[in-house]
């Protein structure tokens, strides 16, 4: 850079924009920015690259708009990252891009279900194998299909708790929130049959007793039965919606 001024051969035919964004790219994933660290001012990033400040501004906006960072008034600009959120707004776009199918999002949430109990066998905790099993004995009692769907979210999602991998975790639960966006209440509406509900109940504790016994052959057939049941009504679902 000479006099404020770039030099073009840094650009290799990139727009300005394209440019500014790798340098934030670089950043975050070289771990020179962190979550919740102040960011240099639009001046300061402008001088080390060479570009005007309306060029970095733009881009700290798309990547405000995207909630990577936050921009405080009167404070500075931040690394933040709410994950579900920003990785919601980015698969939905990729869904309604490619045109895919939600059937297709619910095996990919089963697949990392699988995952999870393959982990939670050998890492769950006596606490965590607890707090399910309190779980599965309010799941016995008495209620309605609403309270018991909600329960049921909660036992899922101890299971992949249990696995103690963030990833798992942090998918599993974004996979969920885009079943639910297509199918209002998905959870109410396979409980509210009584067989089906049975036959759930049935695999939910069948998962913890295998987990229980680190037994992961009972544990994976367990949940292979809660699967069946879940996709054959996701199939009727989705053929009612067209």
């Amino acid at each position: 850079m000479e006099g404020g001024r770039m030099d073009n051969s840094k650009l290799n035919g990139k727009k300005t924009y394209e440019y500014v964004f790798e340098y934030f790219s670089e950043q975050i994933l070289s771990g020179k920015l962190k979550l919740n660290d102040k960011i240099p001012t639009e001046r300061e990033i402008a001088e080390q690259l060479g570009v005007s400040r309306n060029s970095i501004r733009e881009v700290m906006h798309m990547l405000e708009i995207t909630g990577l960072i936050e921009c405080l008034q009167g404070s500075g600009n931040y690394v933040r990252c709410d994950p579900m959120e920003y990785m919601l707004k980015s698969v939905n776009m990729v869904m309604a891009l490619l045109e895919i199918d939600y059937s297709e999002i619910f095996h990919i949430r089963t697949g990392y279900e699988y995952a999870a109990v393959r982990l939670a066998v050998e890492k769950a905790t006596k606490e965590e194998l607890e707090e399910m099993h309190q779980i599965l004995i309010e799941m016995d009692q008495p209620m309605s299909a609403k309270e018991s769907a909600k329960l049921d979210l909660e036992f899922h999602h101890m299971l992949v708790k249990c696995s103690h991998n963030r990833m798992l975790i942090l998918y599993n639960s974004m996979l969920d929130n885009l079943l639910d966006q297509f199918i209002e209440n998905f959870r109410t509406k396979i409980l509210t049959n009584k067989m089906r509900a049975e036959l759930l109940r049935r695999s939910h504790w069948g998962i913890y007793r295998a987990l229980m016994d680190r037994d992961l052959p009972e544990a994976m057939k367990a949940f292979d039965k809660h699967f069946r049941v879940v996709e054959a009504q996701l199939e009727k679902m989705m053929q009612n919606n067209g």
